[in-house]
């Protein structure tokens, strides 16, 4: 069953936009190679603790919090290329774990 949406009134500042960011996120892990079952299911648990971490932040993180989950989509689209570059990887990841730690 889908979420269940109702917007009213000012949205400004709201956790839409991360919340559709890590869900796109965890359908390009899906679409991963079958070979990497194991850290495919791993990444997927990691982007939904991330979900949830990032759901609950207040309005005044809510822009750092959408560069955390900017991040993660990146993270991902890079490790999942053909043939990632390992530095990438790793300076996306690192990026990635200053940001959440921030907040």
């Amino acid at each position: 069953m889908g979420d269940r949406i109702t917007i009213s009134g000012n949205i400004q500042n709201s956790n839409l936009n991360i919340k559709s960011t890590l869900t796109n996120v965890q359908q390009t892990i899906n679409a991963m190679p079958q070979e990497s079952t194991t850290a495919r299911e791993q990444l997927q648990a990691l982007i939904g603790q991330l979900q949830q971490a990032l759901e609950g932040l207040p309005a005044d993180l809510q822009d750092q919090g959408e560069a955390v989950a900017v991040s993660a989509q990146m993270l991902v689209e890079t490790a999942r290329a053909e043939n990632p570059n390992k530095t990438l990887v790793e300076i996306t990841a690192d990026g990635l774990k200053k940001a959440a730690t921030a907040l």
